[in-house]
């Protein structure tokens, strides 16, 4: 499952800029991707590093609405005696991903997304359902499951990697998670997060791309329903809300093994733009531990993209896969992550909007995509959500009051 495909020259820029939204300072982590340049370019960018010249940063906005990291001066090249191979890599990430609608319907959403998840050696979404048609469902307002070719419609759209933890997986109980780890084994999808108990919840899944580049994945839900946390002997997820000390112990295992860790964690409140405190504190605790990039989900809206010393923080994706939504629970984007090596060396965020079949689809201007681009950029306080109204009375409406308890 794993690709491999040409990448453009990637650019190390050091930075020094706080974000908009307050948290932790990033300090060499905005990074930008250029067009793609002569082999003989990508040799001469393989024997330089970046000086210590701090440059002012700015972002830049591509004219396919992408949102890219730039400086407003080039920076110097130092030559380096380093002999290390290169080995250039790219991960995709999305948000939520339902399929209990389109699923019966033979519908593939995922078949608008730019960059197409294949593309990548290594996709990831948050699976936010059971996939099952056994089980008795949980005592709760909202339960998802979709049938069993829902793993190959995940497959064929080029997903290796499904968190699992999170408040929905369990929805029809043990049955349910043991239907859904199984028939994701037998399409070949890692699926960090949950378990049979928790050596299983909690334990680091890796993957080994084709450069021999080891990464690991870990991940943990701070949204925990009743019996839905992973014991000894019994099913569940991996608990970051109770159970922290166990994850950042995972993580620390996964860093001293691999090259490279993504944690995924559901967590969070529901249509909040803005992370909380709490988001922010577990990102510190994470990165400490040696996470390397850091997916969130369950707000069902972005949140900002972050960067602290070469992690990137996605602290939501939003919607990617989901019921067709037209106001800011519809607004979405593929996160892209360029690596060399255990590096991260740059990133772009590609704006998606929902579409009638709740499947992503690019945007490149409009009234969404400027606030897609506000919210990851950090400008996030201006789109927080009012109180939801006892009436719906349009769509953004509609999505305040639906979203706020389905996740």
């Amino acid at each position: 499952m794993y690709r491999r495909c040409k990448f453009p020259v990637l650019v190390v820029l050091v930075l020094g800029i706080t974000a908009a939204c307050a948290g932790p300072v990033a300090e060499k982590a905005i990074f930008v991707q250029r067009e793609s340049t002569t082999t003989d370019a990508v040799e001469n960018a393989q024997q330089t590093s970046l000086s210590s010249t701090t440059l002012a940063p700015t972002l830049d906005e591509r004219s396919d609405g992408t949102i890219v990291a730039t400086t407003i001066d080039a920076p110097t090249h130092t030559a380096t005696t380093t002999t290390l191979h290169r080995r250039p890599w790219t991960l995709l990430a999305g948000g939520d991903v339902l399929l209990d609608l389109t699923e019966p319907e033979g519908i593939d959403p995922f078949t608008n997304v730019r960059p197409s998840l294949s593309s990548a050696d290594v996709a990831i979404v948050n699976l936010e359902m059971a996939i099952t048609e056994r089980g008795e469902p949980y005592d709760k307002e909202f339960v998802f499951r979709a049938p069993r070719t829902a793993a190959l419609t995940l497959a064929a759209a080029g997903v290796d990697v499904v968190s699992l933890a999170n408040n929905h997986v369990l929805d029809f109980g043990p049955e349910g998670l043991e239907d859904t780890i199984s028939v994701l084994d037998e399409v070949g999808i890692l699926r960090p997060g949950a378990g049979s108990n928790n050596a299983e919840a909690y334990a680091p899944r890796v993957l080994t791309l084709d450069n021999e580049i080891r990464v690991a994945f870990v991940s943990a839900s701070a949204v925990i329903p009743g019996g839905f946390a992973a014991g000894a002997e019994r099913p569940g997820v991996a608990d970051a809300k109770w159970a922290i000390p166990r994850v950042l112990a995972a993580v620390r295992a996964a860093a001293a093994g691999n090259d490279v860790v993504v944690v995924s964690v559901h967590w969070g409140a529901e249509r909040e733009t803005c992370p909380s405190e709490e988001q922010r504190d577990l990102a510190r605790q994470l990165i400490e531990a040696g996470a390397n990039v850091i997916l969130g989900h369950h707000p069902h809206v972005l949140q900002p993209i972050e960067t602290f010393d070469r992690t990137v923080i996605a602290y939501s994706l939003g919607n990617f896969a989901w019921h067709p939504r037209y106001g800011i629970t519809g607004d979405t984007g593929v996160l892209e992550i360029f690596f060399n090596g255990s590096t991260v060396e740059g990133y772009l965020f590609h704006p998606h909007i929902l579409d009638h079949l709740g499947g992503a689809t690019p945007i490149s201007s409009g009234d969404r995509h400027d606030r897609i681009v506000d919210i990851v950029e950090g400008r996030c306080e201006e789109h927080d959500p009012t109180p939801p109204t006892t009436e719906a009375t349009n769509d953004e409406d509609l999505d305040a009051t639906t979203s706020t308890t389905q996740g």
